[in-house]
């Protein structure tokens, strides 16, 4: 089954859709047009590039490709029983895992697209883009995706569809499309800072989303603490 967070808060849900979004758009203004967090755009500019013959440019995006499977792979390990009696919170320890993987991302420097230094950027965010996405995946009860838009904008149009045809348990549905809504939001929001703070920092710009992941971190060691005492 590998390692799952339990479902997360609203506010923890937004928080890492808004760092998925800033990853995509930082990888993407600043390491060369790839898109590290939505592998689904990557496997396409590859497909695109290497149907126009740019060989050089569609290996570009393997390494971003790569590393999201290593990244997903890590959480199952770390998920097996024989990890998770060594590792008292696997759930921090990936936090803190994406925080150090991002923080070393800003000290490499800018280079051209499709140099190794761009692509072993882009490798590193999509390595942490991954393991979120693999360990959080439910916001209150609710499926929902941290690092891409379209299977939450299908959740929303479901849910807002069964309110308006009251189809179901419409207050159930109310919220969840009131929940998937918020975390679109910070999705777009996400992006849209991580394409300004990007202009104007550059390459450390990335470290806008360990701002973001630290306080989900919090977040989760407090919430973590309100659980055990109740």
């Amino acid at each position: 089954m590998g390692l799952r967070s339990r479902p997360e808060s609203l506010a923890v849900a937004s928080l890492l859709a808004a760092t998925g979004g800033y990853l995509d758009a930082y990888t993407y203004v600043a390491r060369g047009g790839v898109l590290a967090a939505a592998q689904t755009g990557n496997v396409i500019l590859l497909a695109v590039a290497a149907g126009d013959g740019d060989l050089g440019r569609a290996l570009g995006h393997v390494p971003s490709l790569v590393a999201f499977v290593a990244g997903v792979l890590l959480t199952e390990v770390i998920g097996g029983p024989g990890w998770r009696r060594v590792l008292r919170r696997p759930v921090r320890v990936v936090l803190l895992l994406q925080v150090a993987v991002l923080l070393a991302v800003g000290f490499v420097p800018a280079a051209p697209p499709g140099t190794a230094v761009t692509s072993a950027a882009s490798a590193g965010v999509a390595f942490a883009a991954a393991m979120q996405l693999n360990v959080f995946r439910s916001v209150r009860g609710m499926t929902y995706a941290t690092t891409f838009a379209s299977g939450n904008l299908r959740s929303f149009v479901e849910q807002t569809y069964a309110v308006l045809r009251r189809r179901g348990d419409r207050a159930l549905a109310a919220r969840q499309a009131r929940d998937i809504s918020a975390v679109l939001a910070a999705f777009v929001a996400g992006a849209l800072a991580g394409a300004v703070t990007t202009d104007a920092w550059g390459v450390r710009a990335v470290w806008g989303s360990v701002a973001l992941l630290l306080m989900v971190l919090a977040l989760v060691v407090v919430e973590t603490r309100r659980l055990e005492r109740s």
